[in-house]
């Protein structure tokens, strides 16, 4: 048994998440531990608009949170994460260890390769990691806190091929995936529109683009970041992307404006 411990705002929420199912990237990236010196859950600038109709007298006040150029790139940056990786759902609450190990493994192969070590057993090459990377990237980027003590009931790593999982497995305090390469990264999500949920969280509506290949294959991080930095109106626009599927994710706003996935959904 996994005990997992979200910090929300300074409230502790605590879930346990039962069972682990199972489960080299040249490409440019960029990686940010950067927040918006505002706080992201308080902006310089908000619309508060009424969603009524003729079919609803019954008006519901909502207030449209308009981003600062930071703000959008660092929103951008917290949604494409999760786009990056072809994730479809996510949800804090539902997500096994497996899952939210999943999500470091890749998070890593895209934004930080150095984390990863290459380590061979019998006939099969793996990508390794440390629990202790693991801890700090799920923490970061979901807010919560692991225990190594449920990473203990993950298989040990298989030393021949075989119809069995890529990973996660745990040995000598190391999480192990089979070595893995071919895929490309392309796709970055735009936030188009923010909504305060006054209860410390904010709704992001947001747009998958996958970037041209031809161009992808040629920019380096810095030109990567210029797509980060793009208004929903400005990807709509841009010959270089192509849009793949809108979705919708729930953050909670830290105390210093830092975002953390509660849940990621893309259309059906």
């Amino acid at each position: 048994m996994q005990t997992i411990k979200r910090f929300v705002a300074g409230t502790v929420i605590v879930s346990v998440i039962l069972g682990c199912a199972a489960c080299t990237s040249g490409d440019p990236v960029v990686t940010t531990s950067a927040v918006p010196e505002t706080d992201a859950s308080q902006t310089t600038e908000t619309e508060v608009t009424t969603a009524a109709s003729s079919e609803s007298p019954d008006a519901t006040e909502i207030e449209i949170i308009n981003f600062d150029p930071g703000q959008q790139e660092y929103a951008n940056i917290i949604v494409s994460n999760f786009a990056e990786q072809f994730i479809t759902d996510f949800d804090w609450q539902d997500a096994s260890v497996a899952q939210l190990l999943d999500f470091v493994h890749m998070f890593l192969k895209i934004n930080s390769s150095d984390s990863i070590s290459y380590e061979t057993k019998g006939e099969v090459t793996y990508e390794t990691f440390s629990f202790e990377e693991a801890h700090d990237v799920v923490i970061k980027h979901i807010g919560i806190f692991m225990s190594d003590v449920g990473l203990e009931g993950l298989q040990a790593p298989p030393d021949s091929h075989g119809d069995h999982a890529s990973g996660p497995y745990y040995e000598d305090a190391k999480i192990w995936y089979e070595a893995a390469d071919g895929e490309s990264h392309n796709l970055v999500a735009i936030v188009d529109s923010a909504i305060n949920n006054f209860d410390g969280t904010i709704t992001l509506k947001f747009t998958i683009y996958a970037i041209d290949m031809d161009t992808y294959s040629q920019i380096d991080s810095d030109g990567l970041r210029e797509y980060y930095r793009l208004t929903g109106d400005q990807a709509a626009s841009d010959t270089t992307l192509a849009k793949v599927i809108s979705g919708t994710a729930v953050v909670n706003v830290g105390q210093n404006g830092e975002y953390y996935m509660l849940s990621y959904h893309t259309d059906k």
